[in-house]
């Protein structure tokens, strides 16, 4: 985390990271939003399984989803996934498939196992690196306050430098003319005499 030392990368961090959080609450709320507001839907759970495919059938009716029957151990379920993953499975393919968190009957069911599905069923996954990457930017800040500032850089100077430097204006050009006075003003380093 030392890439984090610096106030800027740190900032842009944060953003993002709360940026992942507020998405992730984002889903969530639709998701409960649904489950509240529609009657068909109901909570279906997080689920894992490792199946045989028996058969995949062709719905007509359906625009988004077909019937794939699948052998899970001994027992034959029927799930209801995408078209375009059902048309990919060949009877007799093992695949994992993962349960939709939630089940309306007009979405799938049933979705391929894959890191960016899970994410998107189950997106407060998404919160637990998200923590551990908020605690680390808060160690980096709290290291960074701790170390001690970086040591003054000190300059020495010997007198042949001193004289050079105060010499140097007199001796590449010609002498200044002496400042204007302002009118009716004396001249400087000249007292009035009285008389």
């Amino acid at each position: 985390m030392r890439l984090f030392a610096r106030p800027a990368l740190r900032w842009s961090a944060l953003v993002a990271l709360w940026g992942v959080v507020i998405a992730v609450g984002w889903i969530e709320l639709v998701q409960v939003l649904l489950l509240v507001w529609n009657p068909f839907c109901h909570w279906q759970g997080p689920g894992v399984a490792h199946v045989t495919v028996v058969s995949v059938d062709r719905d007509p009716q359906s625009q988004i989803t077909d019937s794939v029957t699948v052998k899970e151990g001994r027992q034959e379920r029927d799930l209801t996934l995408l078209k375009a993953e059902a048309a990919e499975l060949v009877p007799g393919e093992t695949i994992w498939v993962l349960d939709s968190a939630v089940s309306d009957g007009l979405r799938p069911d049933q979705y391929r196992l894959t890191l960016l599905r899970l994410l998107l069923q189950y997106p407060f996954l998404l919160l637990l690196p998200v923590a551990w990457a908020l605690w680390g930017l808060r160690r980096a800040r709290l290291r960074t306050a701790a170390e001690p500032p970086p040591p003054v850089r000190q300059v020495f100077t010997d007198d042949f430098h001193l004289r050079a430097q105060r010499f140097a204006g007199s001796a590449s050009g010609p002498p200044e003319p002496p400042a204007a006075t302002a009118p009716g003003a004396e001249p400087p380093g000249e007292k009035p005499t009285a008389e």
